[in-house]
């Protein structure tokens, strides 16, 4: 969606505008973290809202030859128009709900213009995500992807497909993300199972498709 310069000078604006945010290191992508990109009452609410109003279910995906049903809950919100095809899955886009929009909004008067956001609901450890890469076609060549985190905190991981190297976020309540399409070249990240008692978590991932 934008090349790498770009990004850069849209995220920068963003963290000049806001008290807290952190680049990190994910070279030869970027990414920015807003540690408080929504307060605490703001983001309960979008919690609430996308439990409540988004129509939620765990699809089947083919792994080694056997499908196994997503170890997490999930939803996909989009404009008309608008169908994301990943794992072999084909899924056409729910409508925004109110407060999902506003939120898109938002990104939208930073410039970060986006169609369509796929939402995972982790219940506690064991819901989890495996290594991947947000690199569908429908994403274009330059797929910037917004992370907005909800709920309790929750581990994301990444490591370098070349192996030559690993980082690791604590994404928060209301913690915003950004990467840009160099990240999803480069970088494969996951959200692990763990067996410590973690408490329900919401990531919204915002992104643009091709319709």
């Amino acid at each position: 969606m934008l090349d790498e310069t770009t990004f850069r000078a849209l995220a920068g604006k963003l963290a000049a505008s806001h008290a807290s945010s952190e680049w990190v290191d994910l070279a030869p992508g970027s990414a920015l973290l807003l540690p408080h990109w929504l307060g605490p009452s703001d983001q309960a609410g979008l919690m609430q809202a996308c439990l409540e109003l988004l129509a939620w279910d765990s699809p089947e995906i083919r792994m080694f030859g056997r499908s196994h049903p997503i170890p997490r809950r999930h939803a996909f919100v989009a404009d008309p128009g608008i169908t994301y095809r990943w794992s072999g899955l084909e899924q056409v886009g729910q409508p925004w709900i109110e407060p999902l929009a506003r939120a898109r909004s938002r990104l939208r008067s930073s410039g970060f213009d986006f169609n369509s956001v796929l939402a995972n609901d982790y219940r506690g450890g064991a819901d989890s995500m495996g290594w991947h890469a947000d690199d569908e076609r429908e994403l274009g060549p330059h797929p910037v992807i917004a992370t907005l985190s909800l709920g309790a905190s929750r581990r994301l991981a990444f490591k370098r497909r070349d192996g030559g190297g690993r980082v690791a976020l604590e994404l928060g309540q209301g913690a915003l993300l950004l990467t840009s399409g160099a990240v999803q070249r480069h970088w494969l990240h996951q959200v692990a199972k763990s067996r410590r008692p973690l408490g329900r978590r919401v990531s919204l991932t915002f992104r643009h498709l091709a319709g």
